[in-house]
């Protein structure tokens, strides 16, 4: 957990030194925004199913960086992660192929939390 919690704090101290603007050649239109809204939800139903199989021995996680039981604070890191970065790569990636990026994303991203529940996992609060 500390080496986790440590590998975090390094990272997310490192964002600035990156200077990932440089790369970013045009601003987001609103059906990007809205795209990466629609990513982030689907993601937090992924993560919040994804909780539910760590903590579930019934379940097991295919997702080979995670492992088969991960920890929540893996989880966590791991989908924060993915979605500081999905948010970045949408500002790198042109403008004219974003529609595929999106929609290949969001696509990849229903399928699973369908899946999931196609499995049994359902969301607990």
């Amino acid at each position: 957990m500390k080496k986790l919690i440590i590998l975090l704090f390094l990272f997310c101290s490192n964002a600035n030194a990156l200077d990932l603007k440089k790369y970013y050649k045009e601003d987001l239109t609103n059906v990007d925004k809205a795209n990466i809204v629609l990513f982030n939800v689907l993601q937090t139903i992924d993560m919040l199913q994804t909780l539910e199989i760590a903590n579930n021995d019934d379940y097991y996680e295919t997702n080979k960086i995670l492992g088969k039981h991960p920890s929540e604070a893996h989880v966590v890191a791991y989908f924060v992660a993915r979605g500081i970065a999905h948010y970045h790569l949408t500002h790198i990636v042109p403008a004219k192929y974003r529609n595929y990026f999106h929609g290949y994303n969001v696509i990849y991203n229903y399928n699973t939390v369908k899946d999931n529940h196609n499995l049994g996992i359902r969301i607990n609060f």
